[in-house]
């Protein structure tokens, strides 16, 4: 016979109202159909799908929202949102979820989520558009794997997979974007 340990959980309340008050969705609309995770086209590489994500939310569940990379592997393309039978913005919800658990400096499981997420940003912020030979170079640097993947990287850029230069697309607009955003939040 196998025994198994219960994990300790921490419910907090405050966290369905939290997300409310931010993004303006009700999560407790949410009655678990399951369309957004069957939908969702990056969940086979999160820990939980966004139907368990919402639950999570509902419950209070922080810590499991939070430290798992759901919230950080979300593409928002809107799929889950689309499919929801409650139009709950559900990308809206994740995205709020992120800007959480980094007003609270919660740390995710896999640490170089958030440093993703905030190459990725600035990259968008500067260049007006994603570059993804830079993000990669730049994230391995800053996980001090420099070469990482480098071998993967140049026969792509070979078979013109992948760029070896970006392309800048409007940095000023974007720029102009990131910075009104920064003063609408204050």
């Amino acid at each position: 016979m196998k025994v198994v340990k219960q994990k300790d959980v921490k419910l907090d309340g405050s966290f369905a109202e939290e997300i409310a008050k931010r993004s303006g969705e009700n999560v407790f609309l949410c009655y678990q159909c399951r369309k957004c995770a069957s939908g969702c086209p990056n969940r086979m590489f999160m820990d939980s799908t966004p139907t368990e994500l919402m639950r999570y939310a509902q419950l209070g569940m922080v810590d499991e929202a939070m430290k798992k990379n759901t919230i950080w592997y979300c593409l928002s393309c809107q799929t889950c949102s689309t499919r929801c039978p409650q139009d709950i913005d559900i990308a809206h919800v994740i995205d709020t979820m992120r800007i959480i658990g980094q007003e609270k400096r919660i740390k995710a499981d896999d640490n170089k989520l958030p440093l993703f997420n905030r190459l990725w940003m600035t990259m968008i912020k500067y260049m007006g558009r994603a570059y993804e030979a830079g993000l990669v170079a730049a994230l391995n640097l800053f996980t001090g794997h420099p070469f990482k993947d480098m071998a993967l990287g140049m026969k792509m850029i070979r078979k013109g997979k992948l760029k070896l230069f970006p392309s800048i697309k409007k940095p000023f607009a974007t720029m102009k974007m990131f910075s009104r955003a920064k003063r609408l939040k204050k």
